[in-house]
C-alpha cells in the first residue's frame, strides 16, 4: 500500500508541473531566461522586469508598484553585466561610472536576442527602448539610462551617463524603468523540478518492479515447497 501511495503522490506532482508549463514556457538567450507565464526574466543571479512591463511610468510609480515584492532599481554594474552578456562585441566596462557612457552599432542577431528577452519600451520602427536605472551615487537627483533601438542602418545600443531629465518623477512613452530583485530560493521554479520528478518515478517504478518480482519468487518458492512436501509423502 505504501508503494501505491508513493506512485499516486508522484503522479499528482508531475501533473502539477506539466500543467504549469502548459500555460507558459521558458525562452532562453545568452544565459538569460524569460518565463512567459510570469513575464519575469532570470539571469546573472537576479530576476529582472521586462521593458514593456514598466513602459511609460516613472521611478516613483514603478517602485510603488513593485518594491513591496523586493524589486529595486538596477545598479550600473548590473546593467553593464547584462549588456555584456547580450552584446559581447562591445567593451561595456567603461560605462560603470555614474558620468560615463558607451554606445555603438550592434548586430541584428544581438539586438533580436536582447528584445526577445526584455521586450521594447515603444513598439514602433523596429522597437525603441530607453531604460532608466541606477542608484544616483553622486546624490544629484539624476539617474542613468540605457538604450536599444533601430537606426536607418543598423541597430544600436548604449549605456549613458546620468541626466537632469531622468529624475524619480520623469516618465515618457518610450522610456521604461529597469527593476531587479534577488531570486527567491524558497519558491523553486517547477521547470527544474521536472527532471527530479522523473528520477523519482524511475526509482519508484524500479522498487515496485522489485516488489512484484519478490512476490513472484515467494509464490514460486511456496509452490516448490508444496510439491516437495507432496513428493515426500
Amino acid at each position: 500500500m505504501k508503494m501505491i501511495n508513493w506512485v499516486k503522490y508522484v503522479c499528482i506532482l508531475s501533473v502539477v508541473c506539466v500543467s504549469h508549463y502548459a500555460n507558459g514556457a521558458l525562452i532562453t538567450r545568452n544565459n538569460f531566461s524569460l518565463d512567459t507565464s510570469t513575464n519575469i526574466i532570470t539571469g546573472n543571479g537576479l530576476n529582472w522586469t521586462r521593458w514593456d512591463a514598466l513602459a511609460g511610468v516613472s521611478i516613483t510609480q514603478a517602485l510603488d508598484l513593485y518594491a513591496a515584492d523586493g524589486w529595486r532599481l538596477v545598479s550600473g554594474d548590473e546593467m553593464v553585466g547584462m549588456y555584456s552578456n547580450f552584446i559581447p562585441g562591445i567593451d561595456w566596462s567603461s560605462a560603470r561610472g555614474e558620468n560615463s557612457a558607451v554606445s555603438d552599432f550592434i548586430s541584428v542577431d544581438d539586438y533580436h536576442d536582447l528584445i526577445t528577452i526584455f521586450g521594447v519600451s515603444f513598439n514602433e520602427f523596429g522597437g525603441i527602448s530607453n531604460i532608466i536605472f541606477g542608484n544616483d551615487l553622486d546624490n544629484d537627483g539624476e539617474y542613468r539610462s540605457a538604450g536599444a533601438y533601430y537606426t536607418d542602418y543598423d541597430p544600436a545600443a548604449g549605456i549613458y551617463a546620468d541626466n537632469s531629465r531622468n529624475t524619480v518623477d520623469f516618465s515618457a512613452s518610450d522610456y521604461s524603468v529597469q527593476l531587479a530583485r534577488a531570486i527567491n530560493v524558497s519558491e523553486p521554479n517547477l521547470y527544474y523540478l521536472i527532471p527530479f520528478m522523473l528520477l523519482i518515478i524511475r526509482v519508484v517504478k524500479s522498487r515496485f518492479n522489485r516488489l512484484k518480482l519478490s512476490v513472484r519468487l515467494t509464490k514460486s518458492l511456496k509452490e516448490v515447497m508444496s510439491h516437495t512436501s507432496l513428493a515426500m509423502l
